[in-house]
């Protein structure tokens, strides 16, 4: 199980409690600096949103489709099939045919 931990983003303290929800969406107040709002783990929502923009890769769409359907940034995609491409697996290579021998 992925375990997250909520920080406050005005204070960064770790401090925080439950205080209601809006949107099925539960809110967070930090008890250090009184600071409300809908805190949401970043990392398990981008690593969602960076397997959808290489798997739009591998179907060969175009980058700035993937901007307008997934929201990620145009450098990042770039970025993303760069890395994609880097591990991309290599067919092997026949060797060269010589003209020796024919006759």
């Amino acid at each position: 199980m992925l375990q997250t931990t909520l920080t406050c983003g005005k204070c960064s303290s770790a401090d925080l409690r439950k205080n209601g929800s809006r949107k099925e969406q539960p809110k967070y107040q930090c008890k250090a600096c009184r600071h409300q709002a809908l805190f949401e783990p970043a990392a398990a929502r981008k690593a969602a949103q960076y397997a959808q923009v290489e798997k739009l890769l591998v179907e060969r769409v175009s980058q700035r489709a993937i901007v307008r359907l997934t929201g990620v940034a145009r450098p990042t995609i770039v970025k993303l099939a760069k890395k994609s491409a880097g591990h991309a697996p290599v067919a092997p290579q026949a060797p060269p045919a010589t003209g020796a021998g024919v006759g």
